[in-house]
């Protein structure tokens, strides 16, 4: 690809918005991302610092407790990234018809994962503690799974890691364009629900 084309396709590139249920064109606009042939898709939304609003509760800011300081946001198209880097950092080649149906299979259509990095968890086990979902019209859905890297570490205020949780957004009508509203609970016994807002046409 000769330099003046990259710099149009640059010029061109369509408006950003989530993709729930990814195509092998999609796809492959991402693998030929991680092997630089074209430039990278932005597959997920990352925040750090993390700027939360408080939706019910009073004198919930700062967190008592632990206190959520980063999070990042992704769909299939974001596994498909990891899978095609995963390939090429083992000096493979992949395809998107290759990678897509795994994502697929580990992510669902219409699903998002979201990565929510905490500081100055008192206990691990109050990893457990941690409740998150999304607001939709008023009504609240739940993350359906929740796992933990293991990045967790004790320091002088805590433990710190990133946990991650499985959201199912089918069926909800949601603008793959527009703003989805993350809803989270800590460890804390105060009745305190806390929110912040995910542009979904800032990745794919």
């Amino acid at each position: 690809m000769s330099l003046l084309f990259a710099l149009g396709a640059l010029v061109h590139l369509p408006a950003l918005a989530w993709s729930p249920s990814p195509t092998v064109e999609e796809a492959a606009k991402v693998v030929e991302g991680v092997y630089s042939r074209l430039p990278r898709v932005v597959t997920a939304w990352e925040a750090e610092p993390l700027e939360l609003r408080v939706l019910r509760g009073k004198a919930c800011l700062p967190p008592k407790g632990s206190r959520p300081v980063a999070a990042r946001v992704g769909g299939q198209l974001e596994v498909v990234e990891i899978l095609a880097e995963r390939a090429r950092n083992e000096f493979r080649r992949v395809r998107a018809e290759e990678v897509l149906p795994q994502a697929k299979r580990f992510l669902p259509d219409g699903h998002l994962r979201v990565y929510l990095r905490a500081e100055g968890l008192p206990a691990l086990e109050l990893r457990e503690a941690y409740t998150l979902g999304v607001e939709l019209q008023g009504r609240f859905r739940r993350a359906y799974r929740v796992t933990y890297l293991d990045d967790w570490k004790k320091g002088e205020g805590g433990y710190a890691g990133t946990l991650v949780f499985y959201l199912d957004l089918t069926g909800t009508g949601l603008d793959p364009r527009g703003r989805l509203t993350v809803v989270l609970m800590t460890e804390q016994e105060e009745d305190c629900l806390y929110a912040f807002d995910v542009p979904l046409n800032a990745f794919q």
